[in-house]
């Protein structure tokens, strides 16, 4: 069989095997059968066959642009484009988590974060405890809690605060419901709300695992005349979201600004 034919044939090959073991993968932990900590050993196999695919691949286009000559054409563009989409969902999390903190807790107020009621039903005994992981670690060469980290990292000076105190001058109760709506154009499942109680709780499911983030947004007055919201994110189970949660809440609060 000819080299170009060969190399084509081959990358969609390994393509397939790693489509069927992140499959795998996926659909195992979807259904309970395991946990998501297995599950990320998987995908390193799975991710191997996509450099693969992509190599051989990438070695199918060289000769046929070499040769000039189309032999194989459609399998090696679909191992082509097939392995480029399917390493970019694993390599961004890689990514996500090698320039994000080791945090799966995360807080706009992390001195006092909001907390869990109704969602601490939704847990099972062996998820994560409602209280904050204030943790040690080091970052960027800076070492001290998930508060210290948050602030250096993620308080007012840096480019996108996080943990910026975020106060409108408009009733407590408006703001209450601007957050409402807010969190629910976020697509989250809006678990329970009370506006009383100035608290909203809120979940959201990852894409490919669903991976389930806790969410708690507090709204208490700020002065006289204005009011301030604080929320918090925290992955139900395990202790790796490769920078989920931070992303969550940066994206809320921009989404909150931009009403």
């Amino acid at each position: 069989m000819p080299f170009q034919s060969l190399t084509a044939r081959l990358a969609l090959a390994a393509l397939g095997l790693g489509v069927a073991i992140a499959a795998l993968a996926i659909m195992t932990v979807r259904l309970g059968a395991m946990d998501f900590t297995s599950a990320r050993q998987i995908m390193i196999p799975a991710v191997a066959f996509g450099v693969i695919a992509l190599g051989l691949a990438l070695a199918w286009m060289v000769s046929a642009l070499r040769r000039n000559k189309g032999e194989a054409k459609r399998a090696g563009l679909i191992a082509l484009v097939g392995s480029l989409l399917f390493l970019w969902p694993p390599l961004h999390a890689l990514y996500s988590g090698l320039t994000s903190p080791a945090i799966h807790d995360v807080s706009s107020d992390p001195d006092d974060p909001p907390s869990f009621v109704v969602l601490l039903k939704e847990r099972g005994p062996h998820d994560n405890a409602p209280v904050f992981d204030n943790h040690d670690l080091t970052w960027r060469g800076e070492t001290g809690n998930v508060s210290y980290i948050l602030h250096t990292f993620y308080g007012p000076n840096s480019g996108n605060p996080l943990t910026k105190p975020l106060a409108l001058i408009m009733p407590p109760h408006r703001m209450f419901w601007r957050c409402f709506e807010t969190a629910k154009k976020m697509g989250w499942r809006l678990a329970a709300w009370d506006e009383k109680a100035g608290r909203i709780e809120a979940a959201s499911t990852s894409f490919w695992f669903g991976q389930v983030s806790d969410i708690s947004i507090r709204v208490r007055p700020a002065g006289r005349m204005g009011a301030r919201f604080d929320i918090r994110a925290q992955k139900r189970s395990g202790d790796v979201d490769y920078g989920r949660n931070i992303r969550l809440i940066k994206a809320y609060r921009r989404r909150l600004n931009s009403m």
